[in-house]
């Protein structure tokens, strides 16, 4: 599949889905026994044609042990998840978990793919009773409090401060309070101070600050877009799933949902759905993100390009707002959830490969459990056709069955991880194959769940 924006899909003959499940399944047992080996792993991705090409850095593998978006915490995932099914795959688990173990403090920071936090999710994946990985997840579980102390003290001294200015690397999804709120609610009974702590801290993200004289919402970033296509110099407001505000908003939902609240909560929710829809656009499509002059003149012009995705575009924005809509009993949220799905499933924009981060994949898995909860049967009809990409791509020549690629750099093709690799592909698969939840909460580590 090309990195190029992708025309509507072919919605007039649909794949016929008892065949493309067949096909599906067939593609996750096979890229199961691919990346059962850890040694045979690291070999390929870490491969001298295997390496990103950033500019103004030197060419770099990706692989990470310890690591969700590539490396073993995320293999991991996908075996946790197939040990239900077929026992055998627990010892793969097992293997790839000590891999990401060993490699616990590689990473300068840490957040919920990266470092003990992305290790200690997988183990909880990986657990079959309560007791197993117990020792490991109590060491693990000290470091992930001890970071997210630090983080929560920096955070709340300057919201004390009244300094405005979030950092995504704080709050959001893959780095910040928000992957790591998440990470607690899998366990909240235990973490529940903790939790608690989050949840306060996302409260008070959501209030209002003054910057040059204008009231923007708290979640307002002074640095611009790390995307080259969005040169933003008096900052914006972030509208993606993986590094918005629809992450904490994903996280409110899902604690409301589990009956855990703090004073503010609901007004939180509203708060940011209300901001949310106001730049829905009449197509249904919703930008990646605000610039400060749009926010301040929702008039100004700016030309964004759209993606159809996970991280950034309507996909995840739908999905963060379906779970508002169930946490607050809005129908209307749910529903104008669910018609952005589809129409952004009938036209997709930008869709840069089969992986969960940018391509089709994540577009498939968000269907998938919007459809699952809603049950609305136009999104049931549009899962093959969501599949359909997929299952054309794969190629048996490709060490790892599929490429990775990426518009803006040169990154290594050879992908096993959640985000972008094979990993995340054979999950996506599986649930769409099985036709049932998934045994273990893997995609809360996206904050769809």
């Amino acid at each position: 599949m090309s990195s190029t924006a992708m025309g509507p899909l072919d919605i007039v003959h649909p794949p016929d889905t008892e065949d493309s499940r067949k096909d599906a399944a067939r593609i996750v047992t096979e890229l199961a026994a691919r990346l059962s080996d850890p040694a045979a792993l690291l070999a390929i991705t870490t491969a001298p044609d295997n390496l990103e090409e950033v500019p103004g850095e030197p060419p770099r593998s990706p692989w990470g042990r310890a690591g969700l978006g590539e490396g073993n915490a995320a293999v991991a995932l996908l075996f946790a998840e197939l040990s239900h099914i077929d026992s055998g795959h627990r010892a793969h688990a097992h293997a790839h978990l000590a891999a990401a173990t060993a490699g616990v403090g590689s990473f300068a920071e840490e957040g919920l793919f990266y470092g003990a936090p992305a290790v200690a999710f997988a183990a909880r994946m990986a657990q079959h009773t309560s007791t197993d990985y117990a020792r490991l997840l109590h060491d693990l579980d000290q470091q992930v409090t001890a970071r997210l102390d630090t983080r929560l003290t920096q955070e709340n001294r300057r919201l004390d401060a009244g300094i405005p200015g979030a950092d995504v690397r704080r709050y959001d999804v893959v780095n910040g309070l928000t992957g790591y709120g998440r990470y607690l609610l899998l366990q909240a009974p235990q973490h529940r101070q903790k939790l608690t702590d989050v949840l306060n801290y996302l409260v008070r993200l959501t209030k209002p600050v003054t910057v040059g004289g204008h009231t923007v919402p708290g979640w307002w970033l002074p640095r611009p877009p790390d995307s080259p296509d969005t040169p933003f110099p008096l900052g914006h407001l972030n509208l993606g799933l993986a590094h918005g505000i629809p992450g904490p908003l994903a996280l409110l939902a899902l604690a409301k949902q589990r009956g855990i609240e703090v004073p503010g909560h609901d007004t939180a929710i509203n708060d940011i759905v209300e901001w949310m829809l106001a730049w829905r656009r009449h197509d249904a499509h919703w930008p990646p993100e605000i610039s400060f002059e749009q926010q301040i003149e929702p008039k100004t012009a700016t030309s964004l390009p759209d993606r159809t995705a996970w991280c950034y575009g309507t996909p995840g924005v739908a999905r963060a707002l379906y779970l508002a809509g169930t946490a607050l009993d809005r129908h209307d949220w749910r529903q104008i959830a669910v018609d952005s799905l589809i129409a952004v499933i009938d036209n997709p924009l930008h869709v840069h490969d089969q992986a969960i981060c940018h391509g089709w994949a994540g577009l498939l898995h968000i269907a998938w459990r919007t459809a699952h909860d809603s049950g609305d049967p136009r999104l049931i009809a549009r899962l093959p056709r969501l599949a359909s990409p997929i299952l054309a791509a794969y190629d048996d020549a490709h060490p790892l069955g599929f490429l990775h690629s990426s518009p803006y750099t040169n990154l290594a093709p050879h992908r096993a991880g959640l985000l972008d690799g094979a990993t995340g592909i054979a999950l996506a698969l599986h649930a769409y194959a099985t036709n049932t939840p998934p045994a273990t909460p893997w995609d809360a580590a996206l904050l769809i769940t």
